[in-house]
């Protein structure tokens, strides 16, 4: 019998924001390519001479403008971690002196396409440098400057092409606002590029802050869940003793036979309050294999994560499935705090006497920690409470780092568990 549970559509935020990045990256060179062609074939030596290192400043800026405004991310950081110092989510903006230089080298870029607008046939290739200086710039400018911007250079273009193809008479077929239209347009269309692949790139990233806040919230309505049932079956209880304790104190020196009773009674309830605690705890901690599953592909499901469970839990015998449940319950917390994992599969394995459990997801850190469960090594808790707890049913637990960022951990046991 085998069970899976997937994520129809999930998205994975990680390379969607990689893609988009590069894809911003090289839209630099593919802009400038035209022109770039025009110089090669087209222009007599001395326009090469001008153009040619306008063409390679503007690429270079183009690049770098884009790489302040698109940063790697911040996806790869430790959940709850804040933001890395000096980067954050948003763009990191450009110095006062980088601000200059790119104005300066887009007054330079404007000019260099007004001197090709009366030609037609290249004036078109020739917008893409005014077009690609002006939409890196916008990348890194709040909505309204941005709006500004566009407009002040787009109205530049559209003068000075008309004017420059007027003056000159060079072509006479050239019809009156073919250059106007041709700067401005292309001018808007290369940031309209840009701008969209910049917002996708900031969807992408409040995903993944939707997703880190979800995992986040899952273990902690948990651990509440487990903590308001500890705390209504021990409230009374604790509340009882205190008020016992406070009698028996005044009734010392008093009535000592009174006083005795009293603390008597505080010392049954005291064992009925660790009886119930240990009985919650038990109850926590032995829950089925099946009914933890379940919970697991919710949580994982929660975040975000394609989950996949092949198997039958019903198989696993009966003395063993509190193990196993600890097992995929501390796996599932590993994953949601500890890894940028977009899938996972659990696999459950019981024949011929011999139980494996296995859980592997993607999004591994490159150098996991000791202690994986990060609560240190108390019994029940973190990777070595799993492992005592396997031992004492003659089995054990084991992890594997995989180079391409896969994580295995597994339980198995060669041997039933006692009564």
């Amino acid at each position: 019998m085998s069970t899976s549970f997937a994520v129809a559509g999930v998205v994975d935020p990680g390379r969607l924001g990689l893609l988009t990045r590069r894809t911003l990256l090289a839209l630099g060179p593919l802009w400038l390519l035209l022109a770039a062609n025009d110089v090669v074939f087209n222009l007599d030596p001395v326009r090469t001479a001008l153009t040619a290192p306008v063409i390679v400043a503007v690429l270079v800026q183009h690049t770098r403008l884009v790489r302040r405004a698109v940063p790697p991310r911040a996806m790869g950081r430790e959940p709850g971690a804040g933001p890395p110092e000096g980067q954050g989510y948003g763009p990191r903006r450009p110095s006062a002196a980088e601000w200059r230089w790119s104005l300066a080298l887009l007054a330079v870029a404007v000019a260099t396409w007004g001197e090709m607008a009366d030609r037609p046939y290249t004036a078109l290739d020739w917008a893409m440098v005014p077009g690609a200086m002006t939409a890196a710039l916008a990348l890194s400018l709040p909505a309204r400057a941005r709006r500004r911007l566009l407009t002040a250079v787009a109205l530049v273009c559209a003068v000075l092409g008309e004017a420059v193809a007027q003056w000159r008479h060079e072509t006479p077929g050239l019809l009156p606002g073919v250059p106007a239209a041709t700067g401005a347009g292309m001018l808007l269309f290369v940031a309209a590029v840009e701008l969209v692949l910049l917002r996708l790139w900031r969807a992408v990233l409040e995903a993944e802050q939707v997703r880190e806040a979800t995992a986040d919230l899952a273990v902690a309505e948990e651990r509440m869940r487990f903590a308001a049932d500890l705390h209504d079956l021990q409230g009374h209880r604790l509340q009882a003793i205190t008020l016992k304790g406070e009698l028996a104190e005044r009734l010392i020196g008093r009535s000592d036979h009174e006083a005795r009773a009293q603390l008597r009674e505080i010392t049954e309830l005291a064992r009925a309050a660790l009886e119930e605690s240990r009985a919650v705890v038990h109850g926590y901690r032995s829950a089925s294999l099946g009914t933890e599953l379940a919970n697991a592909v919710g949580l994982l499901e929660a975040a975000g994560i394609r989950t996949a469970v092949d198997g039958d839990a019903e198989r696993v015998p009966h003395q063993l499935q509190p193990a196993f449940a600890a097992l995929v319950r501390e796996g599932v917390t590993n994953i949601l705090r500890h890894s940028r994992a977009r899938h996972c599969r659990i696999t459950v394995t019981a024949d011929a006497g011999r139980v494996r459990v296995l859980l592997c997801n993607d999004g591994a850190p490159a150098h996991p920690a000791t202690d994986r469960g990060g609560s240190g090594s108390g019994n029940g808790s973190g990777l070595a409470g799993l492992r005592e707890r396997f031992h004492a049913i003659g089995g054990h637990v084991g992890t594997t780092t995989h180079p391409d960022g896969r994580f295995e951990l597994a339980g198995q046991t060669d041997r039933k568990a006692p009564a």
